[in-house]
């Protein structure tokens, strides 16, 4: 019996150590260090960042509409047969070698405003776009806020449970030594071994909850399931918000200005109103300038010299030949098999539907911070009774204590009373980290940072 306290004893102490020992070629990660690194990790925001970038593609081209384009071409051609001669636009039933360019350009000089309309959208869309990103970003801090906060819950929950042993192992000790003594009946050591049992069943339990909690942070981040890592542990998290105090109304207006996906449906329902602008300019002419300039050679061009007929060299062919001119069009809508209207239609729709997601999204908000208000005031309250429950218990316990050591109480009343105990001291850890978690929601919808600081 002796050598198996002592192995208690000794597992106890090496628990104990492995929790106090210096980290040791060991990352030390606090709240900040984590939400940085899933930021710049995390997959859905890297293709939120190009959703971006491809949002500022289609605002460029949206301001380059406004430009004239320029294009230019060239061609070469052996012709057979009878053919026209692009030099003197005469048939001639020769085979001849032909070479052209030209250049052509063409700009939009009125289209009923789409072109302005477009660009705003598309700077709307991006912006849109950004603030969703944005929220996103708001999320995973707050799902790694959770998570790291597991991992802390359990790192506690394992310290309370190794320093339960220690206890439950040094009352062991001192029975043993009054039974040894003569002093207690043997049987009185069956109660205590049951409660070392149960204390390392905790130990074993408690330990496998760190290495699940700190698994689901490591996936969180991306990190190997074998990457060492230590989560600075504060000694005091300050809660910003006085869950007690703060009304509905007051938190739902701070969400409403702080939260990037209302603005962002916001955004979306104004793009959706530009759209049906950009659908109804289609109903309206359109007017369009266009210019080009071209040139020819062909090897059958001929010009009169005082020898005779030769053929015209080629550099003076394309400076004879040069052709330009200039227009101006004007494009009417009258019949586009109902294209034009189902645009409108569908654009008008858009609105209706982007104008019923603002409102979703803002009642969503609204539930989500009652929600939050409540559970966080819910929290605060188990919180304050959990305290005064193993304030009470300690001192049931520290009373059965002393009635124990004068052999008022038998041993199962005193394991008893040690048993009520660490249940008070495991609910009052639980409801600790369930209210700071709690009111850590809050404060996310205060607009305020994530922070254990």
């Amino acid at each position: 019996m002796i050598n198996k306290t002592i192995n208690r004893l000794l597992a106890i102490c090496f628990i104990v150590a492995l929790w106090s020992a210096p980290a040791i070629a060991q990352d030390i990660w606090n709240l900040e260090k984590c939400i940085n690194h899933a930021l710049q990790n995390n997959l859905d925001l890297q293709q939120g960042r190009l959703s971006i970038e491809q949002a500022n593609i289609s605002k460029k081209t949206a301001l380059h509409g406004r430009y004239p384009s320029l294009n230019g071409s060239t061609n070469l051609a052996l012709n057979f047969g009878r053919t026209i001669d692009p030099t003197n636009n005469e048939f001639i039933t020769q085979s001849f070698f032909s070479n052209g360019f030209s250049l052509s350009s063409g700009v939009i000089l009125y289209n009923a405003g789409r072109i302005s309309n477009t660009i705003k959208q598309s700077e709307i869309d991006q912006e849109s776009v950004s603030y969703s990103v944005k929220q996103s970003e708001r999320d995973i801090a707050l799902f790694v806020a959770n998570s790291y906060l597991n991992v802390l819950f359990a790192e506690e929950n394992l310290k309370n449970a190794v320093a339960q042993q220690s206890l439950n192992t040094k009352q062991y000790n001192q029975v043993e030594s009054l039974i040894n003594a003569g002093v207690r009946p043997a049987n009185e050591l069956l109660d205590l071994e049951a409660q070392l049992a149960r204390g390392d069943q905790a130990i074993i339990a408690q330990e496998n909850a760190v290495i699940i909690s700190f698994l689901n942070l490591k996936q969180l981040l991306l990190l190997e399931s074998d990457y060492q890592m230590i989560l600075d542990r504060p000694s005091d998290v300050e809660i910003l918000s006085n869950t007690d105090l703060i009304t509905l109304d007051e938190i739902y207006t701070s969400a409403l200005s702080n939260q990037p996906s209302i603005r962002a449906a916001e955004l979306e329902m104004r793009s959706a109103e530009i759209g049906e602008k950009i659908a109804k300019a289609a109903l309206y002419p359109s007017i369009g300038a266009s210019g080009n300039i071209g040139t020819n050679y062909s090897n059958r061009a001929l010009r009169f010299t005082p020898t005779g007929l030769e053929e015209t060299p080629y550099l003076d062919q394309l400076d004879e030949n040069i052709s330009y001119g200039v227009g101006l069009g004007v494009n009417f809508p009258i019949y586009n098999n109902y294209q034009v209207k189902a645009g409108m239609e569908r654009a008008k729709f858009s609105t209706m539907s982007s104008v019923i997601n603002v409102e979703r999204e803002k009642n969503k908000l609204k539930t989500d911070v009652q929600q939050a208000l409540a559970d966080a005031q819910a929290a605060s309250k188990s919180y304050r009774a959990a305290k005064k429950s193993r304030d009470a218990q300690s001192a049931a316990y520290n009373n059965a204590t002393k009635q124990y050591d004068l052999g008022a109480i038998n041993s199962f009343d005193y394991v008893n009373s040690r048993a009520l105990l660490d249940n008070a001291e495991i609910s009052l850890i639980i409801a600790k980290y369930d209210y700071l978690f709690k009111a850590k929601v809050v404060d996310f919808y205060m607009g305020r940072p994530i922070s254990l600081k």
